[in-house]
């Protein structure tokens, strides 16, 4: 059985803001402590009204801070937005702060909803050679890798008497796959908004390709865990809600499920709501989404499945981790 992990976006209700967002978040990190999943990751986004965590390196000790066993780290650290030497600083950091329980995950999407505000990062114009250097520097520093052509080697990282935590690679294609399995990292692979058959195939390749002695393929589903099936899709109504209007070019933060069902789509709304994907969404009942959740973690060889349910009531996630925990069958953890 694969080991269980959330992935927290920190979404935004409306008429309540981003700031209680955060409040949630680690409100969340207790409950999974306590639930026994494996880690919690926060993703990094930038200018979203329906994502509060910008700033994913500083919420991350906060959360070590208030939970005991639950590893905690960026999902990811978007590395275009960031200077690789200071990637390194921080998350050495963290865990000389909070040894054995931080996670560095990196992504090469903007985490911007925009061009104006990609920009205002300084972000470079992004290549695949860009992103492949950048990544190759923070490996370098880390002492992990060779530095690149050109770049200053004689530098010193503190604090230099601490490890990196482990570098997981994030993205949502076979050749991500392939880059991760080539330099012999974990690999988090996002399914959301395709076919979940690509998803499968990916994760497969990754673990053909694998360049060293331990693989760790982890799929990343959203997943709201209802009472019912009918439940389970009335709670992810905001965050659907929410998905399309980010699209349609009228980004708004999460609106109560009542709300969210009750919609009407307009024109360019429904140009984007009907060709997406939803099939690799898990919605229901606590028996519908462990029956395709087994299958899909199976096909995919998955070793972790990572969730995202975000939700409008915050208490509606948590009631969703809680949910998938006791149909997983995750075991809380013993009090010392």
């Amino acid at each position: 059985m694969p080991i269980f992990s959330v992935l927290d976006q920190g979404p935004v209700r409306h008429d309540i803001g981003p700031r209680q967002a955060l409040c949630d978040s680690l409100t969340l990190a207790k409950a999974l402590d306590r639930l026994g999943y494996a880690r919690m990751w926060v993703a990094e986004h930038h200018g979203t009204a329906s994502r509060a965590i910008a700033a994913p390196e500083i919420l991350i000790g906060r959360l070590a801070s208030v939970t005991e066993r639950l590893r905690v780290g960026a999902g990811g650290i978007m590395l275009p937005n960031h200077a690789p030497l200071h990637v390194v600083e921080q998350f050495r950091t963290l865990e000389a702060l909070f040894p054995g329980r931080i996670d560095l995950g990196i992504g090469r999407a903007t985490g911007a909803n925009n061009d104006v505000t990609a920009a205002a990062l300084r972000r470079e114009p992004e290549t695949r050679d860009s992103f492949d250097r950048q990544l190759a520097l923070v490996l370098a520093f880390a002492g992990l890798g060779p530095f690149p052509a050109g770049a200053p080697a004689e530098i010193r990282v503190m604090p230099d008497d601490v490890a990196l935590p482990p570098v997981v690679l994030l993205g949502a294609s076979t050749s991500s796959a392939e880059a991760a399995a080539r330099l012999g990292l974990p690999y988090a692979l996002s399914a959301g908004f395709r076919d979940p058959a690509l998803a499968v195939a990916a994760l497969r390749r990754y673990r053909a390709a694998f360049e060293g002695d331990r693989p760790h393929a982890i799929l990343v589903l959203r997943v709201w865990v209802g009472e019912d099936d009918a439940h389970g899709e009335a709670i992810a109504a905001s965050e659907r809600l929410a998905n399309v209007q980010q699209l349609a070019g009228d980004p708004q933060p999460l609106r109560p499920a009542e709300q969210a069902l009750a919609h009407r789509y307009s024109a360019a709304e429904r140009r984007i709501a009907d060709p997406l994907d939803l099939r690799s969404d898990l919605a229901g009942g606590p028996e519908l989404v462990r029956t395709r959740l087994a299958e899909l973690a199976d096909a995919a060889g998955a070793d972790e499945v990572m969730v995202v349910s975000n939700t409008y009531d915050p208490n509606d996630r948590i009631a969703s981790c809680r949910r998938l925990a006791a149909v997983v069958g995750l075991t809380a953890p013993v009090a010392a």
